[in-house]
């Protein structure tokens, strides 16, 4: 292992997404990640796409990289196994809430007295300190309660509505990754490791409050929140004589370059367009005048154009469009492998490219408890004490 976490060794508690995405984030930059998982597993071993029972394309999607054990947090011998763990670990990440936490032995107090130097990520979906903090929560729930839900409604002048993807799991993921890195820097530096707790409510509200704190940023509010732009029902992709096409004219270049083009230089001039700030109090006529003009002609035309007049734009993909983007392969975005079980399988390559400490991909997705045996045998478990937990229900592995 080359990559720049090499070295740091992560305990992954978690399951679903919000928690094995960060895991697989450290993984794939080369932390060593043992992943540990109760007798039934993790629940997306068996959501959605499948060949084999257990091994579902988002399961194995988000834990290539790890070993796995099975452990049974509840049975007698298991906390033995868990703080020999954590005595050789640098991060354990879980989306236990705290009665469950503490009562499963795995809270910061805990592990800090097998471990000073451990850090601790727990993921949950409300902050501890506020009265929400013992509910159960989900993506669903948390685009809901953070306003996310609402947003999407209005934009659509519809009833609120959900982003089809995981957006409060993951976005709650990239913030807790950030906050493992920061507090490995600030082990290194102090020699203490530290508990970090990042919950899904209060991370999405702030990510969406970035442009949408408008007018109550001052006191007295100077106005409801919301980016006029963001929420204009306009704003989408455009339609042209023969498809759809993402165009963004955003300065004042921009904007001259397209009305000249496009046989309308009288528009340059008109006082509702002629500025940012005008353009954005006249969002909605701007983006209709825009579609109008942009479907006089084809996809094509406008591609070639646009391109021309250094005018930002993107083409509408399909998901499934991603696997032949020509960009995508041309940065080794997608990558195969062959799993000693499920056969040939596409991946997703880091993102972030490191000129010094480039991360390669080391091994697919585990079985349940694939390596229990070996990591206990690591854990210089003998024979009968192995035998003995696997007895008490504390492990297992693969018949």
């Amino acid at each position: 292992m080359s990559g720049p976490l090499a070295g740091v060794r992560v305990l992954d508690m978690s399951s679903v997404i919000l928690g094995p995405y960060i895991s697989q984030l450290l993984g794939d930059w080369d932390a060593e990640v043992i992943k540990i998982e109760p007798p039934t597993g993790d629940t997306t071993r068996n959501i959605a796409t499948t060949k084999t029972p257990g091994m579902a394309a988002l399961f194995m999607n988000m834990n290539r990289n790890k070993r796995g054990i099975v452990l049974d947090l509840t049975k007698p011998g298991s906390a033995d196994v868990l703080h020999k763990l954590v005595k050789k670990s640098d991060v354990v990440i879980h989306n236990y809430r705290p009665k469950p936490a503490a009562k499963l032995g795995v809270a910061y107090e805990t592990l800090a007295k097998v471990n000073p130097r451990i850090i601790t990520c727990t993921t949950v979906g409300y902050g501890s300190e506020g009265q929400y903090r013992d509910r159960p929560a989900y993506d669903d729930l948390i685009q809901g309660i953070s306003g996310m839900a609402d947003l999407i409604g209005r934009y659509h002048n519809a009833d609120p509505r959900y982003v089809p993807t995981a957006q409060a799991d993951k976005t709650g993921s990239l913030m807790a990754l950030s906050a493992i890195l920061a507090a490995l820097y600030k082990r290194e530096q102090t020699g203490e490791g530290q508990a970090i707790e990042v919950p899904m409510f209060e991370t999405l509200a702030s990510y969406i409050l970035v442009e949408h704190l408008t007018g109550p940023a001052y006191e007295p509010s100077l106005g409801p929140a919301g980016y006029v732009r963001q929420m204009a029902p306009t704003r989408r992709p455009f339609k042209t004589r023969d498809g759809f096409l993402c165009v963004m004219p955003y300065t004042d270049r921009h904007w001259k370059a397209f009305f000249e083009y496009a046989g309308h230089p009288e528009l340059v001039t008109d006082p509702r367009f002629n500025s940012v700030m005008s353009r954005t109090d006249h969002i909605e006529a701007l983006y209709t005048k825009l579609e109008e003009l942009l479907s006089q002609k084809s996809t094509g035309d406008w591609l070639n154009a646009l391109e021309t007049l250094d005018i930002p734009f993107a083409p509408v993909n399909t998901v499934d469009d991603l696997l032949n983007d020509p960009h995508l392969q041309e940065v080794g975005f997608f990558a195969e492998y062959d799993h000693p079980t499920e056969g040939r399988l596409r991946r997703v390559t880091s993102p972030a490219k490191f000129s010094k400490n480039p991360p390669g991909f080391q091994f697919g997705a585990p079985h349940l408890g694939e390596h229990s045996l070996e990591i206990l045998k690591e854990l210089e478990f003998n024979d009968e004490a192995i035998q003995a937990l696997l007895d008490a229900g504390a492990t297992a592995h693969p018949k």
